[in-house]
């Protein structure tokens, strides 16, 4: 059970309805962080992910969501990403930018550090 300000159990949990979720306290204590430095709502599509779920979405095969350590935020709005990406790299060291989320996560077995950019030439 997480204990949040801002986040419910079950907006980690797998999106595929089969019920996993062994999302880390680190790592929603960092998101409840970084909701407070924004100021607005942050919406999570995408928090734990059993292996089907995540290879059904593209995920790499290596994922962090597979562990529990990472979270996609739900962000259309220009002004919004970019406050939520300024606000990230304070409190994440890895940051993936795609058209309409935000990926963050605390897999220190990954290379740190590090910003992407998720397909296509952005727009």
């Amino acid at each position: 059970m997480i204990k949040s300000t801002h986040f419910k159990e079950e907006d980690f949990t797998c999106k595929c309805g089969c019920g996993k979720n062994n999302i880390s306290q680190a790592l929603v204590d960092r998101l409840d962080e970084l909701r407070d430095a924004v100021n607005f709502p942050l919406v999570i599509t995408s928090g734990t992910r059993c292996a089907k779920h995540n290879e059904a979405v593209g995920g790499a095969a290596d994922s962090a969501h597979l562990k529990g350590l990472a979270a996609d935020i739900g962000i259309n709005d220009s002004g919004k990403r970019y406050r939520v990406i300024a606000a990230a790299v304070e409190h994440f060291a890895r940051i993936g930018i795609g058209k309409s989320l935000i990926h963050v996560d605390i897999d220190e077995t990954k290379p740190q550090e590090a910003a992407w950019v998720y397909g296509g030439n952005g727009g």
